[in-house]
């Protein structure tokens, strides 16, 4: 098996398909790369490392959605007809706070740098079809921490448990 670290790869966007890493001219290792435009529907994230590269997290397809809509405001309306008239108040619209929980189980050694998306300057969700990767499909979020152990004292696997709040402008409102 190969060390955690950096490798460039060259291969077309739309296949699946399994690498073998040499070391001095020797297979060292091999592992399977999934592009971003193979990759199952589910919650997709990618972020900035410590190095400044984008890191791809494909989370479990067991995650939750959660809304907290919150009122803008009313103002007052005239009456103009007391039989067909309901009301002397008409709302401005609502906004609507939307996170979205998801996790992710991965062993110890990788626990430690997937970590790095509770510290990167930006972190995005994929919210495009499956079959393009622009800058459109890509919505920037603000991320929180579940109940998360970045290094584990035994054991050999982690999980990542990961709070999305999707921002604001993403909300219908008639402000």
């Amino acid at each position: 098996m190969s060390e955690i670290g950096f490798y460039r790869v060259k291969t077309l966007a739309n296949v699946a398909k399994t690498i073998t890493f040499l070391k001095n001219g020797i297979p060292s290792g091999s592992h399977n790369i999934v592009p971003v435009a193979v990759c199952p529907e589910n919650l997709r994230v990618k972020y900035i490392d410590r190095n400044g590269q984008y890191r791809f997290i494909a989370f479990e397809n067991h995650y939750s959605i959660s809304d907290q809509p919150q009122i803008i405001g009313t103002y007052n309306k005239l009456i103009a007809d007391i039989l067909t008239d309901k009301t002397d108040s008409q709302n401005i619209g609502y906004k609507n706070t939307r996170r979205m929980f998801g996790s992710i189980e991965i062993n110890k050694d990788q626990l430690v740098y997937f970590a790095d998306i509770y510290t990167s300057p930006r972190v995005y969700l994929y919210i495009g079809s499956n079959n393009s990767d622009t800058a459109a499909d890509w919505l920037e979020v603000r991320i929180e921490s579940g109940q998360n152990i970045v290094k584990r004292s035994k054991g050999n696997a982690g999980q990542i448990n990961i709070i999305i709040e999707l921002p604001e402008y993403n909300t219908i409102n008639l402000t």
